[in-house]
Formats: C-alpha cells, structure tokens, sequence
C-alpha cells in the first residue's frame, strides 16, 4: 500500500492529465482523497480480511498526516520507507543529498512508531548509482525497487554485502491497471486473480512472490473497493498460500540463506 504525499504545485499521477493548469487542483486533490478518505475505508477492509499488510510510506507523510500514522499502527500495518515525498526522485541527487534524504526519511518513520523501517521503495523507482549502497549503510535490509522476477533475492553490493530485493510489480498495480489500462472494477479484479493463480501454479514446484501494488487514491476510491475486496478474497481462501509482509520474507530468506 503506498501512501503518499505529493507537492502542492508539482505535477504527479494524475487521472486527467490534461487538467494542469496552475495552480492545478484537480489531479491535487484526487490524489489528496486518498489520504482524507480512501486510506479510511482500506484499513477496514484489511481488517476485516485479516490480511497483513506492508505500507510504503513517505516521510513527510508522518508530519502532515499524523492521524494516518496512527492509524497504522492502530491497525498493525507493516511500514516501509517511501522517501520524504513522491515529488521528489533521486535520481538527480548527489551522493551527500541522497544520503541525507535516506537519513531523514527514516529518522520521521522511526519516530512516528517507533522502529526503523528494514525496507525501501524509491518514490518514482527513481534511483541513482549510490541508492542501493546507501540504504544497505542507513541499516535498510530490503528493497522493493526491482520488479525483474517472481521470487526474492540477494541483490550483490560492495565489499560482500548485500540487500534482498523482495520483487514489486508495474502490471498488477491499480496505477498501471486503472489508470494507463483504463480498466473497469470488474476488469482490475479479475487481472489481480489471474496474475494470482497462475503464480500458485507456478509455486507447486518453488514458490512465488505476488506483490500488488496499490494506491489509496485509486482503490480506496467507492467504484472500486468492492473488487478488490473480491480479487483479495480469492487470493485468502486459496490453500498453500501465505500472506504476509516484506519484513516476514525477509527474515525467512535470512533464515534459509
């Protein structure tokens, strides 16, 4: 679940591209719903299914929404780090910036519940030469950036370290689904369970990872929440299936290394 703060002024996801005129409100202010609303109702439903889950989260989220924070913690979601906000990539930083981008992101986190994150997602997958070296120094243990495969692994750094690339995923992603696809509810339900069942196939011989990538702005819309409320409940009631969280396949894969 990625929760999200964009800078008021600079353009970001929009559903109506076309409306960016400044200073642009619309394409603002459906991506603001999410976290006065949509968030609201995705706690619930989580709940209700008793489904864990791991929330990518921006730091500045902790200080501009608060309650949010609480929220999640009132509600037992998983957080990893997200960056200081979605406006802002790494891509053009430079090495001391970025580091200090990474520090202060965590120190937010870490006091808002009071542990430091182990995982990272780079806003935008926007990263530079350094990110990964970085976030292995700043004590991230994983990294959500790389969406190359099916299945976690040890991500080679300098000096023999290394940091676990857990796979996130650009298709089953309501971004690329409801937005770039255009899907219906309907439509964005049914391609999460195909993207789930044949992954279970695939698992009987070595298991898989499945990562749905999520938004509260998008999902946490009405129109849609009824379908993903399907699409998970056909992922729960499948036997041999494990949810879970990042941090939990990490420390299983620490485990078996």
């Amino acid at each position: 679940m990625n929760v999200e703060h964009f800078t008021f002024g600079k353009l970001g996801t929009a559903i109506q591209p076309h409306l960016n005129s400044q200073p642009e409100i619309a394409n603002y202010g459906w991506r603001d719903y999410g976290n006065r609303v949509g968030i609201w109702r995705l706690f619930e439903l989580f709940a209700e299914l008793e489904i864990p889950v791991t929330a990518a989260v921006n730091g500045e989220i902790c200080s501009l929404y608060p309650e949010i924070m609480d929220g999640i913690q009132d509600y037992g979601w998983e957080v990893m780090a997200h960056g200081i906000n979605n406006s802002t990539g790494h891509s053009e930083m430079d090495c001391l910036t970025e580091a200090a981008t990474i520090d202060k992101t965590l120190e937010l986190l870490k006091q808002a519940t009071g542990k430091l994150p182990k995982g990272w997602l780079t806003p935008g997958f926007s990263i530079t030469e350094s990110t990964f070296e970085l976030l292995h120094a700043a004590g991230i243990v994983y990294t959500a950036d790389w969406v190359n495969d099916d299945q976690p692994y040890w991500y080679p750094l300098n000096n023999d370290n290394k940091i676990l690339a857990i796979p996130y995923t650009i298709e089953a992603n309501d971004i690329s689904l409801c937005l770039s696809n255009r899907f219906s509810g309907e439509e964005f339900s049914q391609a999460i369970s195909d993207q789930f069942d044949q992954l279970w196939l695939d698992g009987e011989s070595n298991p898989r990872v499945m990562a749905i990538g999520l938004h509260p702005f998008i999902v946490g819309q009405p129109l849609r929440m009824k379908y993903l409320k399907k699409c998970l409940l056909h992922i729960k009631n499948q036997p041999n299936t494990w949810l879970t969280t990042g941090e939990k396949i990490y420390n299983l894969m620490l485990d078996n290394s």
